[in-house]
């Protein structure tokens, strides 16, 4: 796989969700005062196409790069910082930094915020959990910056919910970069 592009919907590929899950998110309190609220705002507006929207949309909370999450990581590892301080090294020195079999625990939680113009209705919550089992990374860093993977297999997990509703948890199989 490509480490540069690879997002987490194509790593999960799961680019949609199912609408059962969705109905178990409707009944939810939360999601019901959100629903009243909306039809109390603006009767007009279907409760049904702006739970459309939001399927849509939380699907498009997974287009973030695996790299960005990897390469953030990694800037906070010792053997990895000492090779981002520019400073210390001239602009043309190159570092190969191997890195051995490591773990890397991913939180996020994004949300989708719920507005009639400019007022403000309220938020629907996402979690993100995702655990990442790296080999064999060797990390070209030039210029202060992580400049590319030279190779490595990656192995990951991610659970998605939304407002305390699982909507996926899966596993991949291992992968090189």
């Amino acid at each position: 796989m490509n480490y540069e592009k690879i997002t987490l919907n194509q790593l999960f590929r799961h680019p949609d969700f199912h609408s059962e899950k969705f109905s178990e998110i409707e009944i939810q309190d939360k999601i019901v005062h959100l629903k009243n609220e909306i039809q109390r705002k603006e009767p007009r507006l279907k409760w049904k196409n702006t739970l459309n929207e939001v399927l849509v949309t939380s699907s498009k909370l997974l287009d973030m790069r695996l790299k960005d999450i990897l390469e953030r990581a990694w800037g906070k590892f010792s053997e990895v910082q000492k090779f981002l301080n520019v400073e210390e090294f001239g602009d043309d020195e190159v570092f190969m930094v191997p890195l051995l079999e490591h773990t890397i625990t991913s939180v996020h939680h994004p949300k989708i915020e719920i507005r009639l113009g400019e007022v403000y209705i309220g938020a629907i919550d996402f979690d993100l959990q995702l655990r990442l089992v790296l080999s064999g990374i060797i990390l070209k860093i030039s210029q202060g910056k992580i400049q590319s993977v030279k190779a490595g297999k990656c192995k990951s997990k991610g659970n998605f919910s939304c407002e305390g509703i699982t909507l996926f948890e899966e596993e991949t199989l291992a992968f090189s970069f």
